[in-house]
C-alpha cells in the first residue's frame, strides 16, 4: 500500500531468485527488497497494516519454494536492514514504539 496515496500499487523487483548449480547441488538464494514485510517501514515507523497484508503473502512463496525444491530453506545472514526469521523478517529491537531508522542507507 501506497502510504502516501493510501492505495496499493504494483513495485518491481521485491523479490530475487538466484539459481546457483555446481557438480554436486543446487543452491538457491532469496532476497527481499522493501520494507513492506517487516513491522516498521524504513523510518522506524509502525506499519501494521503494511505488514499484515504482505508478510503472509512472502510467507506463502517462501514455502512453496520450499516444497518445489524438497528442502527447508536456511536463512542467511542478517543485513543492515533485517533478518530472515523462519518464513519472514526478524522483529528488529524496539525503543518508545520504533524500530530502527535505516534511511542513512537507502
Amino acid at each position: 500500500m501506497d502510504r502516501r496515496r493510501g492505495r496499493e500499487h504494483r513495485e518491481r523487483n521485491l523479490v530475487t531468485l538466484a539459481v546457483s548449480p555446481d557438480s554436486r547441488h543446487l543452491a538457491a538464494e532469496v532476497a527481499v527488497f522493501h520494507d513492506i514485510w517487516g513491522h516498521f517501514d524504513f523510518h522506524g515507523h509502525p506499519h501494521p497494516d503494511v505488514q499484515k497484508r504482505n508478510a503472509p503473502r512472502l510467507a506463502a512463496a517462501l514455502q512453496a519454494l520450499d516444497s518445489l525444491l524438497g528442502t527447508t530453506a536456511e536463512p542467511g545472514d542478517a543485513t543492515y536492514f533485517g533478518r530472515a526469521e523462519e518464513y519472514g523478517i526478524e522483529m528488529p529491537d524496539v525503543i518508545n514504539g520504533r524500530g530502527p531508522d535505516l534511511t542513512d542507507l537507502l
